[in-house]
């Protein structure tokens, strides 16, 4: 077999040898007769020394000449064809199968569902590798993992029959880099090829040129899916967290032809609540305004449903779990009760905190309101067996309070309770002050009234302090719009905590502690007597929160939504330090349990899971949370890119090994037996035996 040469025009190179021996003629050293007495023993000597001179001389010009011809046959890369690179034969083949289980290969087009189209052409990719090709299976489905290493088409053959598409987004690029890495391990010797079975979602394709790809390696391409498919699609369902506020949900149409009246339904609990019929105009959205008013406390499952006729049903819903607190029970004293409900003193703040109040749904907003009269005070605040006591008293201004009263608020203040009290035309000053002392934080002086033109507004106020938390967003109401037209002069005791004045430094609101119990004084009326606050929009996000913190419970609102996943994406759920290292249960949809183990830090990997709202359970069956697990809402727009799209968002990179210098000194092709390690290796040893023996000529 003959020997072949990568670079043959190295071989050039050898013409170069003859010049080391041309100067070494030229330069060859001449024999000068001298005349000296008695030589007969030096002439001796001298023969002998120039005779090994001679010797080691033209011993060093052949190792020399030698090392360079080694050297440049070296750079030449000599081999002899071997196996596949032998005349006729094959080289074998590696081939990484990307396969796309996204939400998106549950489409069907024109009646084909893609999933199905999927498989046959993994199969069919499959089935053009010979014996002796290896073949891997790359599941590109949230983040991309290798299903199966290179082994033989038969082994990733029956890996296909159990995959099946996920409810989660595609990552093409992350699958195409596990593919590069996974032919990088394999055997160098054969052809490297990726095929890629997608549909090649536009959103699943946005980082392809952040992948480097060799050269080398063989891009395939296998679409199953159409390059544009109308769908439909609620992309959100979540709600505010406070009472009665409106849940809302997203539909998204991705489609050229207006809708009119889709069908959607919102179910809580399983139970439908309501059907509202949208329209959709081509390519927009809309927004369907729901309530979660009347649900008692505890958790609760809401969905939201599309049913359009649609090429992708799996994203036509969209889940969430709500926790409702117990209501907060407040009690409402009304210092002058009238027959109509608007003329009581209390009517505007009952109407902030429960605007069923009265109804057959009050107590279901996150507030039990409770009105009595003065007299009443002290047997509403007796403890009663079976029955939850107030936590909050709101007194409007009253014109007197009676003594037990008096004493009952005060106790119930130091055990806990919270008083927010206003003042009004039927509180005077020396009444207030002996009715409350040792309550209230302030001393009220004189009252006020402001030029009918010019009525005082709130001017600075603490963002922190009690009722202003909802307002430190941006555009989130404007309290400098209520006009008040009456105060007192007031002196805030010493340990009293000033949170909001008028613009003249008037103090509105004045806050203190009791004991155990906080208490509020608003320095104005709870009705529209003395000011219009009541009449604006921030005034019952205002009163909410201010009884919450009076009522020490946290700012997180009546209804506090639940955890949410995303299927597909690795997020773990934090069930705190109790519940570390624990063994727990997940039950979801139908029914359906699964197992699963908390870490050291509490944490719950609940792994790949349907859509739906699950239930966390103890060994036990104790709930401690729900969460709610959707599909990815970025899977909804069907349009793809076009084969030759895709491959020109490729990063192409050169083989390393390519044949240059470089090739010839770093590494060697497939299908060759190579010779220019071993003549490197002659070099260095031929290097270390001339330097040895130069040394020897100089001495």
């Amino acid at each position: 077999m003959p020997l072949i040469f990568s670079n043959a025009v190295f071989l050039s190179a050898l013409a170069g040898l003859a010049i080391p021996v041309v100067i070494h003629l030229l330069l060859k050293r001449k024999t000068e007769r001298v005349r000296f007495s008695t030589i007969r023993f030096f002439v001796a000597q001298d023969l002998q020394a120039s005779s090994r001179r001679k010797l080691r001389n033209l011993l060093l010009l052949t190792l020399r000449l030698l090392i360079l011809a080694l050297l440049v046959l070296a750079f030449a890369r000599p081999f002899l064809p071997t196996g596949s690179a032998s005349p006729g034969a094959r080289r074998p083949k590696q081939m990484v199968l990307v396969l796309d289980e996204s939400l998106s290969l549950q489409a069907v087009d024109d009646g084909a569902p893609r999933w199905t189209r999927a498989v046959q052409a993994a199969k069919e990719a499959l089935k053009r590798l010979q014996p002796g090709d290896r073949a891997a299976l790359v599941s590109c489905e949230g983040k991309a993992r290798v299903v199966s290493g290179l082994a033989p088409a038969e082994a990733v053959l029956g890996q296909l029959e159990t995959r099946k598409p996920s409810w989660g987004a595609a990552d093409l690029a992350e699958g195409l880099r596990e593919a590069v890495r996974v032919l990088a391990a394999g055997d160098p010797r054969a052809s490297s090829s990726v095929v890629v079975v997608s549909d090649f979602q536009r959103s699943g394709a946005g980082a392809l040129a952040a992948v480097p790809v060799p050269d080398s390696i063989d891009i395939q391409l296998r679409p199953v899916g159409d390059l544009a498919s109308p769908n439909l699609a609620v992309s959100e369902l979540s709600q505010a967290n406070d009472a009665g506020a409106p849940t809302g949900a997203v539909v998204l149409h991705h489609g050229d032809r207006e809708i009119p009246g889709l069908k959607t339904e919102f179910r809580v609990d399983g139970k439908l609540r309501s059907e509202t019929p949208v329209s959709l105009k081509p390519g927009s959205s809309t927004h369907v305004a729901l309530s979660l008013s009347g649900l008692r406390p505890g958790w609760h499952e809401l969905e939201f449903r599309i049913h359009p006729a649609d090429a992708l049903s799996g994203d036509d819903s969209r889940f969430e779990t709500v926790f409702v607190a117990d209501p907060i029970p407040v009690l409402l004293v009304e210092g002058r009760p009238r027959g109509r409900s608007f003329e009581a003193q209390t009517f505007f703040a009952a109407a902030a905190l429960d605007p069923a109040f009265g109804t057959t749904n009050a107590g279901l907003g996150g507030f039990e309101l409770r009105t009595v009269t003065p007299a009443e005070i002290a047997a509403a605040l007796a403890p009663v067996a079976g029955k939850r006591p107030p936590e909050v008293v709101l007194l409007p201004g009253l014109r007197s309070v009676p003594t037990e009263a008096r004493r009952a608020i005060t106790g119930f203040a130091g055990a806990g309770g919270g008083v927010l009290a206003f003042v009004g035309d039927d509180v005077t000053a020396n009444g207030f002050n002996a009715d409350y002392a040792g309550l209230l934080p302030v001393a009220l002086r004189a009252v006020e009234s402001a030029p009918p033109e010019s009525p005082w507004r709130l001017g600075e106020f603490d963002p922190a302090a009690p009722g202003f938390t909802p307002f430190r967003p941006a555009n989130s109401g404007n309290l400098a719009l209520p006009q008040f037209l009456r105060r007192f002069t007031v002196v805030p005791s010493e340990k009293s905590v000033v949170s909001a004045r008028f613009e003249d430094g008037v103090p509105l609101l004045v806050g203190g502690e009791v004991g155990r119990g906080r208490v509020l004084l608003v320095n104005s009326s709870a009705d529209t007597s003395w000011n219009d606050w009541p009449k604006h929009k921030t005034f019952v996000p205002w009163l909410r929160h201010a009884v919450q913190f009076l009522a020490r419970k946290p700012d997180a609102g009546w209804v506090r939504s639940g955890t949410t996943l995303e299927a597909g994406r690795e997020e773990l759920l934090d069930l705190g330090a109790g519940s570390a290292q624990a063994s727990l249960r997940l039950v979801g949809p139908g029914g359906r349990t699964v197992t699963a183990a908390t870490d050291a830090r509490g944490r719950l990997d609940p792994g790949s899971l349907s859509p739906g709202n699950w239930s966390v359970r103890t060994a036990e069956g104790r709930e401690l949370t729900r969460f709610s697990v959707n599909a990815a809402s970025s899977e909804a727009d069907l349009v793809a890119l076009r084969p030759d799209e895709f491959q020109a968002q490729l990063r192409r990179e050169p083989a390393v090994m390519t044949a240059d210098v470089g090739a010839a000194l770093l590494g060697g092709s497939p299908g060759r037996q190579e010779f220019w390690r071993p003549l490197l290796l002659a070099v260095l040893a031929l290097l270390v035996l001339e330097t040895l023996l130069s040394n020897r000529s100089r001495t």
